[in-house]
């Protein structure tokens, strides 16, 4: 096993030496620490990933074996495919940092499984295959690229989120192109004090006009030295060989470490003068230079128009926001929360049923907050038989803190006096109170059998449409391509609702970052999170495509004792869920994935009305075009493993070896098991008539293995007519 691991870390092993591949490393990410060190959020990820694939690229493509010729096929191929690998890297990282405009992993396995059930299901003959599914991925993509395109048009004019798609594209795009380079001429073994200079000015765009400190500057740029030197040292010892000029091995260690000694005690320096304010250096390079500040700070310090504070209005609520990344859970989960008794079960629907005690109809990016204003509502006696459909919850509130009441969506009245907190179009947002009593009656009517409205004026919905000007647009993209083929808002909503779903969920989440939106780093950077996550992604994305929406919190209906009556809600019921305006009423909806979803097909549920169909989608392509594409990536992916068979390129001296043992075999002279190579050649010499040629063979073959020195261009050459000598020999006998 051990010699197994050894083998592979040798077939590993970089051709230009650890030291070397650690070094040009080192000198490739550090734009990306740059970028995460700016003061404008540059995407460090992506340069992370252009600096690292960009070196790996650059260092195969620059790679050939030592007797290949210039125009062989394997050259050509290496070369194509280093153009298609060069190309298609570069188009994806423009994508990655003009606008975060590729799909979301959840939406690309969805659609791939889509596919792959409809390819099975095809090859079964089965009459309910059908057509093909619609790629949503492609659907998105054709929203996302022209966005990406036009935002980088605009970005000269667009302010500090302009500077910072300016720089984080050119930036990119500078780290991919100097890491190409600097691979390139590390295994071409040219001089790198100019093949890393492309490396070296992206890291110093990011660094100046990014706003970050020059450390990372100095870091990057004492890396590239130092390779510099170390490579062209190692380009001199090689010189030296071939020419039989003798120096000596300690050389070897002396140059790296007093050259980085050096550098460092330079850049130290360098980086240290401007902070001794009275020295003669300082006063005459600062005296009447400024220091280049970045556009960060340029962007800060742009007169904004002054807006007037917002009068405060005492009636508006004072409850807290609903923030994304909070735990809803005011008590461990196997506390009881709630006994609510009824005189029967809730009744079945196609919709969940949740306790309710908020709801939220403004979003930030952050959190939701409601403005709905509170007014004193009169207790009333609740009645079973007060109208049709009309329910009466008992209520045994354990919960420490009551300032606010719960009851079934919607609420109509409550048996003690509470403040109502209610929205301009009259929607009772909250029921709250100091005085609210561990047990309370409540008269709701559920939602899915609201009246429609009366009046032929409809209801003014624009509240409930609101989103944050700076929401990021691939958030609507994705809605849009999550819905692509749903004809009404009520299928609409079940789309955005199964998508959702099948998202893993976790308690385990990312901090926002500053000025992110959490709805969109849950989407595309999390794909994972809590109930607060999935209700907001559905009601924003909802909102995006014109669909009112809002989100509730309370509880989940809990476990059901039909011996008691009592639905017996703990904790961990503790919920939050989307409510969307479709088919005149305003409907609940269950996107997260570990709370059951009740039946969609019900004999007596109200049914939705078939809305406006939705506008024209863009061609996707046949299942002729998918079945290309992925011959082409099967080709692609062929050719890259045929060229990769070997890591590191056969040495002459190894294929001449190998060449005499096949020859030999060939003439029925095997090579015995613990033969030296003398030997060998001594069981060959019968076989040949001018044996001269044989024993130059093994004369170079033992001096390349064992003198320490490889051969020079002559002496390769020699090797190289010796063999084909000794080999067409054999061939003949």
């Amino acid at each position: 096993m051990d010699d197994i691991l050894w083998r592979l870390i040798q077939r590993l092993r970089p051709r230009i030496g650890w030291p070397q591949a650690l070094l040009a490393l080192v000198a490739a990410i550090c734009p990306a620490f740059a970028a995460a060190d700016s003061a404008i959020a540059l995407p460090s990820g992506v340069f992370f990933w252009a600096g690292v694939v960009g070196l790996v690229v650059g260092m195969r493509g620059g790679q050939r074996t030592a007797d290949e010729q210039p125009r062989s096929v394997r050259t050509i191929m290496r070369a194509v495919l280093w153009v298609l690998a060069v190309g298609i890297g570069l188009g994806a990282i423009f994508i990655l940092a003009v606008g975060n405009a590729l799909p979301p992993a959840g939406l690309l396995l969805q659609d791939a499984a889509l596919r792959i059930g409809w390819i099975v299901a095809a090859l079964r003959q089965s009459p309910n295959a059908g057509a093909p599914p619609l790629s949503r991925s492609w659907i998105f993509l054709a929203d996302a690229l022209p966005r990406a395109w036009r935002a980088l048009l605009a970005a000269p004019a667009g302010g500090e989120s302009g500077a910072r798609l300016m720089l984080a594209t050119s930036g990119v795009a500078l780290t991919w192109a100097g890491a190409l380079t600097l691979g390139w001429g590390l295994n071409r073994r040219r001089r790198l004090l100019g093949w890393g200079l492309p490396l070296l000015g992206a890291l110093t765009l990011t660094s100046v006009l990014g706003a970050g400190s020059g450390v990372v500057l100095v870091l990057g740029l004492g890396a590239l030295l130092l390779l510099a030197i170390t490579t062209d040292f190692r380009r001199r010892a090689a010189h030296w060989e071939r020419s039989g000029i003798d120096f000596s091995d300690e050389l070897s260690k002396d140059v790296p470490i007093w050259g980085g000694a050096i550098i460092a005690g330079t850049l130290m320096v360098a980086l240290l003068l401007p902070t001794w304010l009275d020295n003669p250096f300082a006063l005459a390079v600062w005296h009447d230079v400024n220091t280049p500040s970045g556009l960060a700070v340029l962007e800060r310090n742009i007169r904004l128009q002054q807006q007037r504070p917002a009068v405060a209005d005492p009636s508006i609520s004072k409850l807290p926001a609903l923030q994304l990344g909070m735990s809803l859970e005011e008590a461990p989960p196997e506390e009881v929360a709630l006994r609510v008794q009824l005189d029967t079960p809730l009744p079945a629907t196609p919709w969940p049923h949740y306790w309710r005690a908020r709801l939220f109809n403004l979003y930030n990016g952050r959190e939701w907050s409601t403005n709905a204003h509170v007014g004193p509502l009169a207790p009333v006696a609740p009645a079973a038989n007060a109208f049709p459909n009309a329910i009466v919850q008992t209520i045994a509130d354990a919960r420490s803190d009551r300032q606010i009441a719960l009851g079934l969506a919607d609420v109509i009245a409550i048996s003690q006096p509470a403040n109502a907190e209610r929205l301009a179009d009259g929607t009772l947002t909250a029921l709250t109170g100091q005085q609210i009593g561990s047990q309370y009656r409540v008269l709701s009517r559920p939602q899915e059998f609201a009246s429609p409205p009366t009046n032929s004026q409809p209801p003014d919905l624009s509240g409930y449409l609101v989103l944050p000007s700076n929401l990021p647009p691939r958030i609507h993209e994705l809605a849009r391509a999550i819905t692509t083929n749903q004809v009404n808002t009520y299928d609409q909503a079940l789309a955005l609702e199964s998508y959702l779903r099948a998202l893993p969920y976790s308690y385990q989440v990312q901090p926002l970052p500053h000025g992110g939106d959490a709805v969109d780093q849950f989407l595309f950077d999390m794909r994972q999170g809590y109930c607060t996550y999935y209700a907001s992604a559905m009601a924003v994305m909802a909102r995006s495509l014109g669909i009112p929406a809002r989100v509730a919190s309370g509880y989940a209906t809990g476990s059901y004792d039909p011996a008691s009556k009592t639905y017996i809600v703990h904790e961990a019921d503790a919920h939050a869920w989307p409510e969307l305006y479709v088919s005149d009423r305003w409907l609940p909806f269950e996107p997260t994935p570990i709370r059951p979803l009740p039946g969609r097909v019900f004999a007596g549920a109200p049914q939705p009305f078939a809305g406006a169909p939705a506008p024209g989608q863009p061609f996707v392509g046949d299942p002729l075009l998918w079945l290309l594409a992925l011959v082409v990536i099967g080709l692609l992916a062929a050719g890259g493993v045929w060229l990769g068979r070997q890591l590191r390129p056969v040495p002459l001296v190894t294929q001449v070896q190998r060449d005499l043992e096949r020859r030999g075999r060939h003439a029925n002279i095997a090579w015995p098991a613990g033969a030296t190579l003398q030997e060998y050649g001594a069981l060959l010499e019968p076989q040949l008539n001018d044996v001269a040629a044989l024993h130059e063979l093994i004369g170079l073959i033992e001096q390349a293995r064992y003198s320490g020195h490889a051969l020079n261009d002559a002496e390769q050459r020699r090797l190289r007519a010796a063999g084909q000598q000794v080999g067409a020999k054999l061939r003949r006998k």
